[in-house]
């Protein structure tokens, strides 16, 4: 049995043994955690910036839908709502550099040929924004523009429409 020394600290019972190792468990935690805590934030990150993206998109889409419905003019209805576009992009901060307003015949697929508008009485189309989205960390020349989001907003135009 150990017996404490008086006046001299705590008491050290088997197993306290203070050696060579003392102050390792500290520093592997804090190792171990920064490892693991830097790619989580990165994906975190990523995972960000995509939800930022596809919101922007819808949010987009949905505006420049807008725009166009109440527009009287179809020629100055499609320069509106892809400024419109713009504006909403701008809004979360995504690029718009390589945006792309198209519209769809009805309520289909953005994967659908695209049409020119034609704002008649009681006509419904299909708003379909697309923009690539940049990721953090990744260098452009490796993502290339694989990384793309769509948003779409089906109109459905007044059956009391003027045709303007």
């Amino acid at each position: 049995m150990i017996v404490p020394k008086r006046g001299r600290g705590p008491a050290r019972g088997i197993g306290t043994d203070s050696g060579p190792d003392d102050g390792r468990a500290i520093i592997e935690v804090v190792f171990l955690a920064v490892l693991v805590l830097i790619p989580v934030v990165y994906l975190l990150l990523f995972l960000l910036r995509v939800q930022a993206g596809s919101l922007a998109v819808a949010q987009a889409a949905r505006e420049a839908g807008r725009v166009l419905q109440t527009s009287t003019d179809p020629a100055d209805g499609l320069v509106r709502a892809e400024r419109a576009a713009r504006f909403a992009l701008a809004d979360q901060d995504i690029s718009d550099n390589d945006l792309s307003v198209s519209f769809v015949d009805g309520a289909g697929d953005c994967s659908l040929p695209p049409i020119v508008p034609v704002p008649l009485p009681g006509a419904t189309f299909t708003v379909c924004v697309t923009v690539s989205v940049v990721l953090p960390g990744i260098p452009g020349i490796l993502s290339g523009e694989k990384n793309t989001v769509t948003g779409a907003y089906v109109i459905h135009l007044d059956e009391l429409r003027e045709n303007g």
